[in-house]
């Protein structure tokens, strides 16, 4: 196995925990994480009313499991003579800190890593890492409840990560459940997932593209699929909400589709050569919506209308990501190129360079200039800046 970026996500400023750090004193501590002799085993009958006498049947299921001894890495947070050097600094953010969340594959392990970025200071770094049993495909941000990572694999259950643990073995939650003794009752997808949006206008609502050719509506709250969507007749392989209609889905397969998800048949497609790769809202104009094809064509659609407004080959190979705001489109590719267009005129303004495929590119939500990459070789992850078309290295 390769090392390289699969996924790349931007987090906006002022979400995480670590601004608001967690005093403890070292008897709080014990006290939260020590395990008192009657609390050491559970009868037979508690078993049963926890569900925990059926536990090894299950191969992934876990609702809501945070441990307190997560909080372990928080305590006694004043600062002392210990406490001065730069690492324990650094753990504590600032209001105008960004995150950027990197899914990293390399030869013997793969981990989602937390870099931390200010673009008054100028500071960039690993905060800290997540060790992951399978190799992350795409990964998504949500804020409705915390400061949560979405990671979808080739497992086909998707792991929620608590960002504001450090240190933490297993993710808090799980969706999607198998079971080894009773497969009737397992639900989710069947197969590696591929792409995950949250909806920031419902924020209790995930999707999930997959291999298995469906696209799922996750309800946060039960944790549990209530809207399937299927018939695909390829790989599910990028969703987009739309910027200001909550019901509204972009999905990309063999073909581009539009989805009304009020109800889960009720959509409109458009026939593409090849495959869809990527799609992407216009973030001013809701009724735009780009796509990147693997045969390295950008397309732009009006929704409204049955053909495209604009097609343009790109790319020599696939399109890997795309990126929309105001006067540019941003996009990469497996060709080992970046490229800014002229979103007015599709001209290319500029093309960089990499030595190495490009397999991920967002945006980042408060610097709207600046854009994470993550790829393969000697540029696995990097910052470019739109402005002045320059590279950022960790």
């Amino acid at each position: 196995m390769t090392s390289f970026i699969p996924c790349v996500k931007w987090v906006k400023q002022g979400v995480s925990l670590h601004q608001n750090t967690i005093k403890l004193s070292q008897q709080e501590l014990k006290e939260l994480t020590e395990i008192k002799p009657k609390e050491k085993e559970l009868s037979k009958s508690d078993k049963k009313d926890y569900g925990l006498d059926n536990y090894d049947e299950e191969e992934m299921d876990m609702s809501g499991a945070m441990s307190i001894s997560g909080l372990a890495v928080y305590n006694n947070t004043d600062f002392n003579d210990s406490d001065t050097d730069s690492d324990k600094l650094d753990e504590i953010l600032k209001p105008d800190d960004n995150l950027v969340l990197v899914g990293n594959v390399k030869k013997t392990e793969c981990s989602l890593e937390v870099y931390v970025y200010n673009d008054n200071d100028k500071d960039f770094y690993i905060h800290h890492d997540i060790i992951l049993k399978h190799p992350p495909l795409c990964l998504e941000w949500f804020g409705s409840v915390g400061n949560f990572c979405a990671m979808g694999s080739m497992s086909a259950v998707i792991e929620v990560w608590d960002l504001d643990l450090i240190g933490c073995l297993e993710p808090t939650f799980r969706l999607g459940r198998k079971k080894k003794k009773n497969p009737e009752r397992n639900y989710g997808h069947t197969d590696a997932i591929l792409d995950i949006a949250w909806n920031e206008h419902l924020p209790h609502i995930l999707a999930s593209g997959s291999v298995d050719e469906t696209t799922l509506l996750w309800d946060l709250e039960t944790n549990e699929p209530h809207t399937r969507m299927e018939n695909f007749g390829d790989h599910v392989q990028s969703l987009k909400w739309h910027p200001f209609e909550s019901q509204t889905l972009a999905v990309g397969s063999s073909d581009f589709y539009v989805y009304d998800c009020r109800t889960y048949d009720t959509y409109k497609n458009w026939y593409i050569k090849g495959k869809v790769e990527k799609v992407h809202w216009d973030p001013s104009n809701g009724f735009l919506c780009y796509i990147g094809t693997d045969r390295g064509q950008l397309i732009c659609y009006d929704c409204r209308a049955d053909k495209p407004l604009w097609k343009y080959r790109g790319h020599e190979n696939e399109v890997t990501g795309i990126y929309v705001w105001e006067k540019f489109i941003v996009s990469s590719s497996t060709d080992e190129t970046l490229k800014v267009w002229d979103r007015e005129n599709k001209h290319l303004i500029k093309i960089r360079e990499f030595s190495g495929a490009l397999h991920s590119l967002d945006g980042c939500t408060d610097n709207p200039f600046l854009v994470a990459v993550g790829g393969s070789g000697t540029s696995k992850f990097q910052l470019f800046d739109i402005n002045d078309f320059s590279l950022k290295t960790c």
